[in-house]
């Protein structure tokens, strides 16, 4: 699969508030090639400062689902303190205001979205956030495409 180059990367998403989407995060703590660099060098420009980011805790339980599979408890652990405190990112808790959104807010086709999915969309709104970053085919089908950045092309 083609993906998008470091530089398109970093144009898009410099200055902005992003979401980050689960599997954006999983391609670098899975290391899944060949977006792996991507997501690491988007995290390397959140770690500086260049963007902040948004995340939904559902992501973070996701994520937390792969080690916890495996039975490595101090590694799902691990994972949910890192993204957690990881600097310029913010985690948003599902709450009475993220439910808000759903449904709501015009731009988003919440029709095509799973559930999961829509409450992760309304935690990016809820925050404000200028772009999502994802490469589930729910969310590119539902958000346009000038507020979606995937890494696939």
């Amino acid at each position: 699969m083609k993906t998008i180059t470091a530089s398109a990367l970093k144009k898009r998403i410099k200055g902005k508030k992003i979401l980050i989407d689960t599997n954006i995060i999983m391609y670098l703590t899975d290391r899944v090639q060949p977006f792996e660099p991507l997501s690491r060098l988007l995290f390397e420009m959140i770690e500086s400062g260049d963007t902040t980011a948004s995340l939904s805790i559902i992501s973070v339980a996701e994520v937390m689902q792969g080690p916890l599979k495996k039975w490595v408890h101090q590694n799902a652990e691990d994972v949910k303190n890192y993204l957690i405190n990881f600097p310029n990112i913010f985690c948003q808790e599902i709450t009475t205001d993220v439910l808000e959104h759903i449904g709501r807010n015009n731009l988003i086709e919440w029709s095509k979205l799973r559930a999961i999915d829509s409450l992760i969309i309304a935690s990016g709104l809820e925050q404000n956030v200028e772009l999502f970053v994802s490469n589930d085919d729910h969310f590119k089908r539902a958000i346009p495409s000038d507020l979606m950045l995937s890494f696939g092309i």
